[in-house]
């Protein structure tokens, strides 16, 4: 064993508990996961922080919260820790994971078969597939990104079309690429903005910024092309974002209200918000939460009396385009009931609530949620 691996091994038992602490909260994001198709959270990652080399996914990163949340998704068959970054903090573990891409073939397999790539009419069966799908279809993108940006961007984005076959470009361009034919093939709806927010999860998770205070989140990319691919999607989806140059990279800027729409899809169908432990918290979803509620709406309806002589009404809730209507009992303390057999449909009613302020999780009764 050379001083390099005795080192890996010495950290890695130094920082077990770290470990064993993100499997476990990758547990809890795995049966939590608003959106069944796993994949438009994994292309969001790829688009981000996971790294496609040689027949493998990888990742590296100093964030507990980030290892558990690639961990549910991309099930990671090998992690360890190479070195720790000194800190005001203390010390902290760089951790690295990565495993086959047969992981993220199979994905797409499903997807295409009975999820969101079925649903726009994606034929593939692998990465591979899929990267010669989107060029196939590069024509659609780039329409729909000079219809939201301008013409002018055209000569850009027909310049990526050469270089989709290299997995360092094609990782970054596949998820925004997918999100501007979603909206051309099937419009905007509650059911595509699901898909864009579970894709919008990852990109922000890995490589995107949210501040509550200065009402802004931004996606970072080294290519203008990639920053205008993002830009587009964006606006495809009803915000509008900025790209600018920020030294030697382009931010992807949405404030305002659009910032708000924007971390409100962020908290509804992304990964959920771990709050048992202080090293497992996404702040970055936490700040999402609280510029996400400046965009709610609730409304009454329906005030009634019920067959048993109870007061009823209907609260409905909506943030970002998106609604839920819960059944409101007055006893002798208010009652909120939301019933449901699909278990994201009840996922995201409670995370509706708790963006209102209202505690709430999902118990399954009988056949229900």
């Amino acid at each position: 064993m050379d001083e390099r691996e005795g080192n890996v091994e010495r950290w890695l038992g130094f920082f077990k508990q770290d470990l064993e602490m993100a499997v476990k909260a990758a547990e809890v994001v795995g049966e939590r996961l608003p959106v069944e198709d796993r994949l438009p959270y994994m292309l969001g990652w790829v688009a981000s922080n996971v790294a496609i080399s040689e027949g493998r996914l990888e990742m590296s990163t100093s964030h507990l919260w980030q290892l558990a949340e690639t961990h549910a998704l991309f099930d990671w068959s090998y992690i360890t820790v190479p070195g720790v970054n000194l800190t005001l903090e203390g010390p902290k573990p760089q951790f690295y994971a990565r495993t086959s891409l047969d992981k993220l073939d199979k994905a797409i397999r499903r997807s295409a078969e009975s999820g969101w790539l079925k649903m726009q009419g994606v034929k593939a069966e692998s990465w591979e597939g899929l990267k010669q799908w989107v060029a196939k279809n590069w024509g659609i993108v780039v329409d729909a990104a000079a219809k939201r940006l301008g013409e002018e961007v055209r000569g850009e984005l027909n310049a990526l079309w050469n270089r989709l076959n290299d997995d360092k470009v094609a990782r970054k361009v596949v998820a925004p690429a997918l999100l501007l034919i979603q909206a051309e093939r099937l419009g905007v709806n509650e059911t595509t903005l699901r898909y864009f927010g579970a894709v919008i999860s990852g990109a922000i998770g890995g490589g995107g910024h949210v501040s509550a205070a200065l009402k802004r989140v931004k996606l970072a990319s080294s290519k203008r092309a990639v920053a205008l691919l993002w830009a587009a999607a964006l606006a495809a989806d009803g915000i509008k974002a900025v790209v600018r140059r920020v030294g030697s990279v382009f931010h992807v800027a949405a404030s305002g209200g659009d910032a708000a729409k924007l971390a409100g899809l962020y908290y509804l169908y992304g990964l959920p918000l771990l709050e048992e432990d202080e090293r497992i918290i996404n702040h970055k979803l936490a700040e999402a939460v609280e510029l996400g509620a400046e965009g709610l709406d609730i409304r009454w309806e329906g005030l009634r009396r019920t067959e048993e002589g109870l007061v009823a009404a209907d609260l409905i809730i909506s943030v970002s385009g998106v609604a839920v209507k819960y059944n409101v009992y007055l006893r002798n303390e208010i009652e909120l009931r939301f019933a449901s057999t699909d278990r994201s449909s009840a996922e995201l009613a409670a995370r509706l609530l708790r963006l209102a302020g209202v505690p709430a999780e999902v118990k399954k009764v009988g056949n229900r949620d």
